[in-house]
């Protein structure tokens, strides 16, 4: 019965000192894991224009029958706030655009701007 205890104590103690090391080699080892970040010089024609004129890409086209004089403002390049009015006013006075050219009836917008913003436009 002695020697059971005994055998028993010695047990504890090595399972004691094992999960000392572990914790020892956790705090003096082992790194945290950081996060990984992949670069890439891989970039579209119309990024790098964007990104050489300062302009922001827009991620979706913008609806000129539905968008607001801040969204025209903000997300449509080279349209600033009276030119965004100017078109929510054209469309509320004559009804919804049928066709991205109509937009060309709003003064202030010519061939020039309905090119630079064609792309990034639609009418559904």
């Amino acid at each position: 019965m002695e020697n059971e205890k005994r055998h028993i104590w010695i047990l504890i103690a090595i399972a004691l000192v094992f999960c000392a090391v572990l914790i020892g080699y956790n705090l003096f080892f082992v790194k945290e894991p950081q996060a990984i970040v992949i670069e890439t010089d891989i970039v579209d024609s119309d990024t790098e224009q964007s990104l050489e004129e300062g302009y922001i890409i827009p991620t979706a086209k913008v609806n000129i029958n539905t968008a607001s004089v801040e969204q025209l403002d903000e997300e449509l390049d080279g349209i600033g706030p009276s030119l965004a009015q100017r078109i929510v006013s054209y469309r509320d006075e004559n009804g919804p655009f049928t066709d991205i050219e109509q937009i060309k009836n709003v003064s202030g917008i010519g061939d020039k701007k309905f090119e630079a913003i064609k792309d990034h436009i639609t009418v559904s």
